[in-house]
């Protein structure tokens, strides 16, 4: 089915540390986790509309020293498979493919409301109706919390970046 990885937190506990891997530096390593190949230097900056390689290097190397890139020998870039960052906790990698972990969670209480009424139709009472309703109410809040982290992935299109 989808290849996920046993991974350890880094701790980025701190706003200090949040804020370090975000913006531009995000931006790199969603490229790399989403492309699950080695990367060079020019593939990031082609890639993500960097003006110069060294901007694209300067991200590189700051994800290497938090310990969430490795660098080989040949100077390619990939995902140190044994640690992630504390930030992608709320989402689930399945063969190159990212979705926030409450997506499942909203699809199967969705599932299950529909379930329960699909099977009380013919009874849906009063009393019915409020034995539905937290599980409508919960749907709702995991449907509203997976499109509020849904649009917190970082955003690819080429543009001016700096």
């Amino acid at each position: 089915m989808g290849e996920l990885t046993k991974v350890r937190d880094l701790p980025l506990n701190n706003e200090k540390e949040q804020a370090e891997i975000s913006g531009n530096t995000l931006r790199v390593y969603w490229y790399i986790l989403r492309k699950r190949q080695d990367c060079g230097v020019r593939e990031i900056q082609r890639a993500l509309g960097f003006s110069s390689s060294s901007t694209a290097h300067y991200h590189l190397e700051k994800l290497v020293y938090k310990g969430i890139l490795t660098k080989d020998s040949y100077g390619n870039y990939k995902i140190n498979n044994t640690a992630k960052a504390g930030f992608l906790s709320p989402f689930v990698f399945v063969r190159g493919f990212v979705f926030p972990m409450q997506l499942f969670y909203a699809v199967a209480t969705t599932f299950m409301c529909a379930l329960f009424a699909a099977f009380f139709w013919k009874s849906l009472t009063l009393t019915a109706i409020l034995a539905l309703s937290p599980g409508i109410i919960g749907s709702g809040i995991f449907w509203y919390n997976t499109v509020k982290v849904w649009r917190s992935l970082p955003s690819f299109n080429q543009g001016s970046v700096r």
